[in-house]
């Protein structure tokens, strides 16, 4: 018998991370309290120390990453007008 994949939200994993990088929480406590493993907790901190503002998207688009490519967008666009003129 196979269990169901819990899925976490964004938000839960960030309150996980910033809980224990405060230090208001270490990882065995969240463990116990959550019922998540510390392999999976070590995995999040791992990401979330890698890249704070862009962690936990999945296959989602980064806000940034969308942001940057309007900005290329926008400056293409001013460039062709400046261009025509």
């Amino acid at each position: 018998m196979k269990l169901a994949k819990r899925i976490f939200s964004r938000e839960s994993k960030l309150q996980v991370c910033h809980e224990i990088e405060s230090g208001l929480k270490t990882q065995a406590q969240i463990s116990r309290e959550h019922g998540i493993g510390a392999n999976l907790i070590s995995r999040w901190l791992q990401e979330y120390r890698r890249n704070p503002v862009n962690c936990f998207f999945g296959n989602q688009k980064h806000p940034v990453d969308t942001q940057v490519a309007k900005i290329k967008e926008l400056e293409a666009a001013f460039g062709r007008a400046t261009y025509e003129n």
